[in-house]
């Protein structure tokens, strides 16, 4: 797969080449003209879908700063020695 960067008028975009049967790249240009965009566009979205999500759902900003009160420390005895084998 190679890779470099070329200049547009949205600025330096990557410009990968990937090598695929006959038969996968006439479907992903079938199914790109079903789409009605350009084969880049139609690949950028599939890969741009496939992103997984945020680090964090919703629910966790959510929470954030729900907690009231102080924290207690927990107790942290030392740890016990071990026997010698």
């Amino acid at each position: 797969m190679a890779h470099r960067a070329v200049a547009s008028i949205l600025g330096y975009v990557a410009q990968i080449t990937f090598y695929v049967p006959d038969g996968i790249a006439r479907r992903l240009r079938r199914d790109a003209k079903r789409a009605g965009k350009s084969l880049s566009a139609y690949l950028t979205q599939l890969v741009s879908d496939q992103r997984p999500g945020p680090a964090f759902s919703d629910e966790f900003f959510t929470l954030q700063g729900s907690c009231r009160g102080t924290l207690q420390k927990p107790d942290d005895p030392p740890p016990e020695e071990l026997e010698a084998p």
